[in-house]
């Protein structure tokens, strides 16, 4: 009965994670040396894999600032289908001071969970993914392409995609954010 129970809870949690596939986290290098202060402040999202919380919001926005203990402050806001605002606020913290761009989030007393800066160039794009091992059967992948502004040339968009498949990441689960007719 308990490995019925423990069978079952790993389905949960992998059918609420973005994109579930079996095996443990590829390992996947992140940005060395990363400027914290040159990251931080707005980003648009410009693609990402499906992600059950934010649904089909448009308009999806993270603000990164820096808090007075050091950690950082994330403000993501998109517009729901009914044309109401979400706002959802998080702590990031990097889990290695020693390697900054590998922070780990929460959200409101949520679990923390990885939040890997892959690739950015500060001013244009960001490659921000995340993955959590679930039993040591499954993974759970998150992906984000961000930009700081509402659109991004196809070509970064491919060049980002390329860099997360030569870890094994299947970016076929990419999804476009609709950035069209909002209201920042």
């Amino acid at each position: 009965m308990i490995s019925v129970a423990v069978c079952v809870s790993l389905m949960v949690a992998a059918c609420s994670a973005q994109v579930p596939t079996f095996g443990k986290c590829p390992a996947v290098d992140v940005v060395q040396d990363l400027n914290v202060t040159r990251y931080l402040g707005q980003w648009y999202e410009i693609q990402k894999f499906f992600f059950f919380i934010e649904g089909s919001e448009k308009c999806i926005t993270a603000d990164y600032s820096l808090k007075s203990d050091g950690h950082i402050r994330v403000l993501n806001t998109g517009i729901a289908k009914d044309g109401s605002k979400d706002v959802a606020t998080g702590d990031a913290e990097a889990m290695d001071p020693n390697v900054p761009a590998k922070l780990s989030v929460t959200f409101n007393g949520s679990p923390r969970v990885p939040y890997w800066i892959v690739d950015t160039d500060y001013d244009t794009y960001s490659l921000v993914w995340s993955c959590t091992d679930i039993g040591g059967l499954l993974q759970a992948d998150f992906a984000w392409i961000l930009s700081r502004n509402n659109t991004l040339d196809n070509a970064i968009i491919e060049k980002l995609q390329n860099k997360l498949a030569t870890f094994n990441i299947n970016t076929k689960s990419f999804r476009q954010t609709d950035q069209s007719n909002c209201d920042y």
